[in-house]
């Protein structure tokens, strides 16, 4: 969803869901920061403060601006007792001037996205939103949870970096999904740009997913929602898809055994 710059920050579905959170009972908070964090990660635009170098952002004649190559910016962030970092964000101006350090002065800010901030916090950090009044707290982990569920809706599969010394467990599904994987096999066929597939189970923690190690050529975005737009109608146990391209060194050693498609090559290797 576009965002129009000139028109000023406003989120009035997200203030409602704060404040129904803030006034429910203790059965009733899950369903409340349920709603809160659909809300934020599908439609909310938000206000994050910034610091950036001087003439660092150029003014274009339409009232637009761009920030120039190079250019510095850095997020404005708070810590708790226990040192972990959030980046705060406002759901409109008259929630930032609530910063006694804002109230009379000219702040920089940002426009941001759910998307904007999983890329600032990076699984490092959390956000809060309105710190002053609602102060609705995410945890590191839950906006990387959101994201991936975002994800999952928007594209039907998510898109996970294992960092290194991050332990996962990889190891044959024991409930086969035969029917997603036949869809997935059907459908790679009619792509050229796709050379071999592997299925392996991942367990991350304590979550489960389909992993797919995919051999492609060409955009990975284009190819993996393709995979995911064939695969994910037929699912039937509720778990996710991960994918994972097969040139990453993850990939590589998630890849054992046969895939189960690979693309047949005719005579002059098309």
């Amino acid at each position: 969803m576009s965002v129009d710059v000139n028109k000023p920050v406003e989120n009035p579905k997200l203030k409602e869901l704060l404040n129904a959170f803030r006034h429910q009972d203790a059965a009733g908070r899950n369903a409340a920061a349920e709603a809160v964090a659909e809300e934020l990660a599908m439609n909310a635009h938000l206000l994050a403060v910034i610091q950036m170098d001087e003439n660092a952002v150029e003014h274009n004649d339409n009232g637009t601006a761009v920030f120039k190559q190079n250019s510095t910016i850095s997020f404005e962030m708070i810590a708790d007792a226990n040192g972990t970092h959030y980046l705060p964000v406002y759901t409109d101006w008259a929630e930032l001037r609530k910063n006694e350090k804002y109230r009379d002065i000219h702040v920089d800010t940002l426009i941001v996205s759910f998307d904007d901030i999983a890329a600032v916090t990076a699984g490092k950090a959390g956000a809060v939103i309105n710190p002053f009044s609602d102060n609705f707290v995410i945890t590191p982990q839950n906006v990387v949870h959101i994201k991936q569920h975002k994800d999952y809706l928007k594209k039907g599969f998510t898109e996970n970096t294992v960092e290194q010394d991050t332990r996962v467990q990889i190891g044959e599904p024991a409930d086969y999904p035969a029917e997603m994987v036949e869809a997935i096999r059907q459908y790679a066929k009619t792509n050229k740009a796709i050379n071999a597939i592997w299925l392996k189970l991942m367990i991350n923690k304590d979550e489960q997913s389909y992993l797919l190690i995919v051999d492609f050529t060409g955009d990975r975005n284009t190819v993996f929602s393709a995979i995911a737009r064939a695969g994910t109608p037929h699912i039937h146990n509720g778990i996710p898809i991960d994918m994972v391209p097969f040139t990453d060194s993850f990939g590589k050693s998630a890849a054992t055994g046969a895939p189960f498609y690979k693309r047949r090559k005719g005579l002059f290797g098309w």
